[in-house]
């Protein structure tokens, strides 16, 4: 209804199958009311993390483009919409982070597998991998983009590489080029019942792939330039050629799919000598370790920009070496942009509540770096203006969550996300909010708040236990808290895929109470399938229509099926979803059309026609715009989704975009049926 006047891989990630899905099959556009634009950061200047509306970005090189002190920045973004994108410096923070303006979208035959760098005459190129070609454009700083110059075909032995670096010498360039050893993970589709990433053992299964490098000189000379072809495990996302100072004018960075950044010092003038590997360090001598999974790494003065899934990060040099020859950089900082929206990692889950005791609500958002970062409102509950996130610590230590080994039921090469949905409540009644989190894992954890209104300090995570057993349910899901007949409970996505709500009993245990049910008794499922198609549901208890009866906001991914699997959303009712089965397009059930609509996460509102008490739930209904139009943030993997009394004539709905954006959209501005 519309509100009355004046009411309140098989190896890889699911991320890689559904940007192929979408590549390959096409897919539902993203759809906001009109006039909807993302939170921007009320910091000076606008001031905030430098991230493109993508999932994942790799930073192609740097050139002095419009004249500044510093150089300008190339960025590509990979998971949304595909582009190159050129940033303007125009300051150095502090804290020695570059800044940048807006970015803006230049014309470019490619969007991967690239290099841009400058010459010294001023001429800046783009070198580029396309299938079994080398294509060298030039950047028209006029019409701000790369022409094509030259195509020259590679030799035989650099067959299909993932990225290539750039070492300019006297006479030209050497390249080096990422290449795999072969291997495959674990054969079969996460997306069944028979998916077994690890054996019985709990060892991971297939082969650990790996990557080293090939080089090939000015002068035409191609060979193998690492020790060995087992040097970076999966992935290297992208080779840098870097200037350490006298002896270490060509040396070598690579990144790497955990995180680790690679370095190789290279003895040659020209071509190359490379010693083996060691890992750059920070400065406790320690290799370091990005914050998020797949950076990629280019050099930038002082130091090198490395960026993955998320933002951009700036490791400045601090002109030291560790005992064993590795660079050592201070710890990263973020790289930030003018005029930038409010950035919340990738798959942000928010809630909103008072955390520093102001009287205004702030937000508090998981993400699937395995973070919580908190935005402080620094305006009104009525007209809310956010500052860029800090995280949020623990014990005195910043939170991560994240999969490790075996924590991710998609296997080893998720050891690095987190997928972390934090929610608040006063979960031991001393009247501050402590905080419960599920994860990827399926883990519930809670952390418990003992500091001040003003100043909270949180406990170490403790799990929650339910008959002795730690509570556990589908993974990536979000714990939906309240205070039911003065006591606090959580409802979280059972074992058998139910809605199940749990009483508290002491601080670290609670009893059953429950599955929650549907009008007509049945209990309310949530995935689409098995496997990789379970969980990622952002359920939240919160009053939407104000008759004092708490319904459900609920966040989705595009394959939950709530409340079940014939006519559930969002997969079901507005869309289908097709299976890994070796090929893209074949499709989970058979009897399905070939052609079928896709979906995205969709954020749904599910009403409690019963009471707090005895809770009895309507079908979801979606929400949509004033033409009717489905709200859909943007993003296949989850989508955030709260009801909230931010904003004036609440309540409304704050949800976010899998890229980071999160979006506060009045109750005027939408439909509910």
């Amino acid at each position: 209804m519309k509100p009355s006047p004046g009411a309140d891989s098989t190896a890889h990630r699911i991320h890689v199958f559904a940007l192929l899905v979408f590549a390959t099959l096409g897919h539902t556009e993203p759809h906001l009311p009109p006039g909807t634009t993302a939170l921007p950061s009320a910091d000076q200047n606008g001031r905030g993390p430098l991230a493109l509306v993508n999932l994942n970005h790799h930073v192609l090189g740097h050139a002095r483009v419009f004249g500044g002190s510093q150089p300008d920045l190339f960025v590509a973004g990979f998971g949304g919409p595909q582009a190159v994108h050129l940033f303007r410096w125009i300051d150095t923070a502090e804290n020695g982070a570059p800044v940048f303006a807006e970015p803006v979208e230049v014309n470019c035959p490619f969007k991967d597998k690239g290099s841009v760098f400058q010459r010294a005459d001023g001429s800046i190129i783009g070198l580029w991998i396309d299938k079994d070609r080398i294509v060298t454009t030039e950047f028209d700083r006029k019409t701000k983009e790369f022409r094509e110059t030259k195509r020259v075909k590679l030799p035989k032995a650099v067959k299909s590489p993932s990225s290539l670096g750039v070492l300019v010498n006297d006479v030209g360039y050497d390249l080096a080029f990422e290449m795999s050893n072969g291997g495959s993970g674990p054969a079969g589709s996460s997306w069944t019942e028979e998916w077994r990433p690890f054996n019985s053992s709990g060892i991971s299964v297939g082969d650990l792939r790996y990557r080293y490098l090939l080089g090939l000189t000015a002068k035409g000379e191609t060979k193998q330039i690492t020790a060995t072809k087992r040097e970076v495990y999966f992935s290297m996302h992208g080779i840098t050629g870097i200037n350490l100072g006298p002896g270490h004018e060509r040396d070598l960075i690579t990144g790497s799919r955990q995180g680790n950044l690679v370095f190789y010092h290279n003895r040659a003038a020209s071509g190359f000598d490379l010693e083996p590997k060691r890992l750059a360090a920070g400065e406790d001598g320690n290799a370091l370790r990005h914050p998020s999974i797949n950076p990629s790494v280019a050099a930038y003065p002082g130091g090198v920009i490395a960026c993955g899934e998320g933002s951009l990060y700036f490791y400045r040099f601090i002109e030291k070496w560790t005992p064993a020859g590795a660079p050592m950089f201070a710890q990263p900082v973020s790289v930030l942009q003018e005029n930038a929206d409010l950035y919340a990692g990738t798959l942000p889950s928010p809630t909103t509540l008072d955390w520093n005791g102001d009287g205004v609500l702030d937000i508090l958002a998981g993400n699937s770096e395995g973070f919580v970062l908190f935005f402080e409102n620094i305006g009104s509950n009525d007209a809310p203006r956010f500052l860029p996130a800090t995280r949020v610590q623990a014990g005195g230590r910043q939170i991560q969550v994240q999969a490790g080994y075996a924590g991710s039921l998609q296997g080893l090469q998720e050891a690095r996300w987190g997928y972390l949905s934090p929610n608040f409540i006063d979960w031991n009644g001393d009247t501050l909010p402590d905080m419960i989190t599920g994860d990827i894992t399926g883990n519930y954890m809670v952390y418990l708040n003992r500091g001040t209104k003003k100043e909270p300090r949180l406990d170490p995570a403790h799990p929650i236990y339910c008959d002795g057993i730690d509570l556990h349910g589908m993974w990536r899901c979000r714990p939906a808290l309240a205070v039911i007949e003065g006591r606090p409970a959580m409802m979280i996505v059972d074992g058998e895929d139910h809605f199940h709500l749990y009483r508290h009993i002491d601080d670290y245990n609670v009893e059953d109470g429950g599955k929650l049910l549907l009008n007509d008794g049945k209990p309310i499922a949530s995935s689409g399938g098995p496997g990789g198609m379970s969980g990622r549901c952002k359920p939240d208890f919160f009053d939407w229509d104000q008759d004092g009866a708490l319904d459900l906001v609920i966040g989705t991914n595009r394959v939950n099926c709530i409340p079940d699997r014939d006519n559930g959303y969002p997969m079901a009712a507005l869309g289908r979803n097709p299976l890994i089965r070796g090929k893209v397009g074949q499709f989970l059930d058979a009897a399905l059309p070939p052609k079928v609509k896709k979906t995205l996460g969709t954020p749904l509102l599910m009403l409690n026609t019963g009471t707090n008490s005895k809770m009895r739930f309507s079908r979801p209904i979606v929400f949509s715009d004033e033409a009717g139009k489905v709200i859909q943030p943007g993003g296949a993997h989850e989508t955030g989704a709260v009801g909230t009394m931010l904003g004036s004539n609440g309540p409304n709905l704050l949800i976010c975009n899998e890229a980071g954006r999160m979006f506060l959209i009045p109750r005027s501005k939408l439909h509910w049926e």
